[in-house]
């Protein structure tokens, strides 16, 4: 088939339009994919695998096949990178010994490399295979700071890539690493916002709200949780026996705060400020959510319980006031150091709830302009003063 060297030239155009919209979508990919097969190439298979900054993600793949399905974006986990069908792959040959690239013909008797993934290749009808390794940074210290793709392509023409083909791959090739490229720092930029700052603080960060006193009222239901005896166990503890503690305990609070639509603003020491915006002024929805969170928070805490009694190891426990106010919501700090977060009364008003959960022998503590909104979940205690409020506030258990 002849190649259509115009087509080659406007999937070109199109790679770069994509790196400078960005990000690269799973549609993009596949779109660049179908281009280049109406272009006359002889593709059966096209693979795109990038390493990621994430906590757990090790790195994402997609995968391209000629007149099947195409199944999205592919996660491998951190605990996936020393599994055996990695170690033994084409990917792992070429990162481990800085192969830029790799060219392997599948029409033959015997293959050059040992690879289980090359037999299964050819047998799905392959003849040609070629991958490129694409390094986005200079090599580091530490495995995680290098980062960049590998891309390959497989051939199903009989005899492989034409030399005109392999011509056109080398060309286009680098505008697929280039709109990956720009597409990867922008998502890198975001995740790692999101991770230290929250979804809601990360977008607007993004978008230019970054100078001292950028921010907008916000309608919310809070959340203040804090973990018991939190001082004993960091006198008792080992450090990482301690931070696995602390991390059970946020898995349990937070977790569920974000599980149920909320979001994560601070961890303060060992407790955690959290929000759950309300598009309106009722703070219904907003309230529920955080209802819902606090029963799953208790769940979540049995079942870690159950695990750490079973090791030996003392419960975990932790307090928490709910309450509701319009907070400000923006940027505070020294331009030099800022934080985005919330501030207002009803913020403070929230963790003096929290500290009377102690007082009280009561886990969870509401407001009434938080229980009123879902009364059937609550039942008063009556009314209480609260350290550094002026007013007393009625209270609330969770029945």
């Amino acid at each position: 088939m002849k190649i259509d060297h115009d087509a080659i030239d406007q999937l070109i155009d199109y790679l770069l339009d994509c790196a400078l919209r960005s990000p690269v979508t799973p549609a993009v990919f596949k779109e660049a994919c179908l281009r280049l097969q109406k272009a006359g190439l002889s593709l059966l298979r096209v693979n795109m695998s990038w390493t990621t900054l994430h906590p757990t993600i090790e790195a994402l793949s997609m995968i391209w096949w000629k007149d099947r399905a195409f199944d999205d974006i592919t996660p491998f986990l951190h605990t996936e990178e020393d599994s055996q069908e990695w170690l033994n792959s084409p990917g792992y040959h070429v990162v481990s010994n800085e192969i830029e690239r790799l060219d392997v013909r599948l029409d033959q008797d015997k293959l050059p490399y040992p690879f289980p993934m090359l037999r299964d290749l050819k047998n799905a009808g392959g003849t040609h295979y070629i991958i490129r390794l694409f390094e986005f940074s200079d090599p580091g210290e530490h495995t995680h700071e290098n980062d960049g793709m590998i891309l390959s392509f497989l051939s199903d023409r009989q005899g492989g890539f034409t030399d005109e083909e392999a011509q056109i791959l080398k060309r286009v090739e680098r505008y697929f690493a280039i709109a990956l490229k720009v597409a990867l720092r922008e998502r890198i930029a975001l995740n790692t916002l999101t991770a230290y700052l929250g979804q809601n603080a990360a977008a607007r960060v993004l978008t230019g709200s970054i100078r001292l006193g950028d921010g907008e009222h916000i309608p919310a239901a809070i959340w203040y949780s804090d973990l018991r005896n939190s001082t004993v166990l960091g006198d008792t503890l080992p450090g990482p026996e301690l931070l696995q503690c602390l991390n059970d305990y946020f898995s349990a609070t937070a977790g569920s705060v974000i599980e149920h639509g909320g979001e994560v603003l601070r961890f303060v020491g060992d407790a955690v400020l959290a929000i759950f915006p309300s598009e309106d002024q009722s703070l219904k929805s907003a309230c529920d959510k955080a209802t819902q969170a606090a029963r799953d928070a208790i769940k979540r805490l049995r079942d870690i319980n159950d695990l750490r009694r079973h090791q030996d190891k003392a419960p975990l426990a932790f307090g928490l006031g709910l309450h509701t106010g319009e907070l400000m919501f923006g940027n505070i700090g020294i331009p030099e150091r800022m934080d985005f977060s919330v501030t207002g009364p009803e913020a403070n008003e929230t963790a003096r709830i929290e500290s009377m959960t102690k007082e009280l022998s009561c886990p969870i503590l509401a407001s009434r302009d938080f229980a009123q909104h879902s009364p059937e979940s609550w039942t008063s205690l009556g009314e209480y003063p609260l350290r550094g409020v002026k007013r007393s506030i009625e209270l609330f258990a969770l029945k």
